[in-house]
């Protein structure tokens, strides 16, 4: 750093040349002044100019200036307790020889005594006190927040220029820590806005998440209300088929059997009752199957495992039925377990029914890309047949072949491909393929 060049001499600024100055007490008396007045500008130029380098430095500057100005060993820039609470430093002093002081426990007594007393003052004007040490309050907005306090050094009276002087530098330390406190003020304000907006997007979130769950819990008291709707009428209806027409078909069963013997006598009527007979006694058994499959509820209906199989599905008489179960087992939506349940169901009755079967088997295989459902058995079947009697099906609604349209309603309900093929076992194996998201991407 160039040093600084020395400030011009009285001579130097008027161009007044004596060789002779004792002669002239009054220009002695005035080139004093001008010397002492050029001496505390250049103080006030030390102190704006760290002006730009922030509080603590201009307070620094402040407080040297000060020591050089009046030549005294303490010199203490501090603000009043609640003045300025973001502003620092909140204390800058300095002792003998230049030392350092920031906090009120490092002065001495004689010094701290003078520093509490003009903070406590409330004065916007700078005085002197009667031990000596000088005292200039530090003005924001025409309040006093601290105090400048000279003091230590031999006793003499500061005049209204050093006071001048002093006033200055003080106002320009105020200031600049009033700007401090300010940006601390920005600053804090800042993050407590970050941290606000931060909270706000969380309770959005929460409550997101909250709309999303009241959804999702109406929706589950809606479904609720529909199924209980739909297995109170199902019970209604399994309630009229046994005690009416159940009832009406055992009874025409019966009348059937009593005439049978009236007409031994006709071979061909004879024939013909036994045969009505048994068609009586086939339509009986489908009606209780249909009752049984209306009397359970459809959210009781358990998944198409090997227990829920074996307990729920009615095993025909003669119709060995046998159940693999192949991979590790996934939970699976109620509505496809049900759906399984039901297509499961409705194969065994079929093959019970028309295939003439003696052996039965249901696979349930778990793979990573999805879940394969078949009924396989070795009755009289025949795939193209079934697929012929399906494309019938869905062209007309006749009634016939009602299992196998139910069947393929349920695959494409729950998204899954349907296959009639040849089992090994001889006779028809019904495929269902169900395709699954991956475990870890379901969570």
């Amino acid at each position: 750093m160039t040093p600084r060049a020395p400030a011009p001499g009285i001579p130097e600024l008027t161009g007044l040349r004596s060789s002779k100055p004792s002669w002239y007490a009054e220009y002695r008396q005035t080139a004093e002044h001008l010397h002492r007045a050029l001496d505390q500008l250049e103080h006030v130029a030390s102190v704006l100019s760290a002006t730009g380098e922030g509080a603590q430095a201009l307070c620094r500057a402040v407080v040297d200036a000060t020591a050089g100005q009046l030549a005294v060993p303490w010199v203490v820039l501090a603000l009043a307790d609640g003045a300025l609470p973001l502003a620092r430093p909140r204390l800058l002093g300095r002792g003998p020889a230049g030392h350092p002081v920031d906090e009120v426990g490092a002065l001495p007594q004689v010094v701290a005594r003078p520093v509490a007393a003009a903070l406590s003052a409330g004065s916007t004007d700078a005085w002197q006190t009667p031990e000596g040490a000088v005292v200039v309050p530090l003005v924001v907005d025409g309040d006093p927040v601290g105090a400048l306090v000279a003091c230590g050094g031999p006793r003499r009276t500061v005049g209204p220029a050093d006071l001048a002087i002093l006033r200055i530098v003080a106002n320009q330390s105020a200031v600049a820590l009033h700007a401090d406190h300010l940006l601390a003020r920005s600053e804090s304000l800042r993050r407590q806005t970050e941290r606000l907006y931060a909270e706000a997007e969380q309770r959005a979130r929460d409550l997101a998440e909250r709309h999303r769950q009241l959804a999702e819990a109406e929706h589950a008291l809606d479904v609720a209300a529909q199924r209980e709707a739909v297995d109170a009428e199902r019970h209604r209806i399994a309630r009229e088929l046994h005690d009416s027409v159940a009832q009406h078909v055992l009874s025409a069963g019966m009348t059937i059997e009593w005439c049978r013997p009236e007409v031994a006598h006709h071979p061909e009527v004879h024939e013909r009752l036994g045969h009505a007979k048994a068609l009586t006694r086939e339509a009986v058994e489908r009606l209780r199957g249909a009752i049984h499959a209306l009397s359970v509820a459809e959210h009781e209906v358990p998944g198409p495992g090997l227990p829920g199989l074996l307990d729920r599905v009615p095993v025909t008489p003669g119709l060995a039925v046998a159940v693999r179960v192949e991979g590790r087992p996934r939970t699976l939506p109620p509505d496809v377990e049900q759906a399984l349940f039901r297509i499961a169901s409705e194969c065994l009755s079929n093959t019970a029914r028309h295939a003439g079967a003696a052996r039965a088997t249901v696979r349930l295989g778990y793979r990573p890309d999805g879940l394969r459902l078949s009924v396989a058995d070795d009755g009289t079947g025949d795939p193209e047949t079934l697929r012929r009697a399906l494309r019938a099906a869905a062209r007309r609604d006749d009634g016939y072949h009602r299992g196998l349209v139910n069947i393929d309603s349920r695959c494409r309900e729950i998204g899954a491909a349907l296959r009639f093929t040849r089992a090994r076992l001889g006779g028809v194996r019904v495929e269902v393929r169900l395709p699954l998201p991956p475990e870890d991407a379901g969570g």
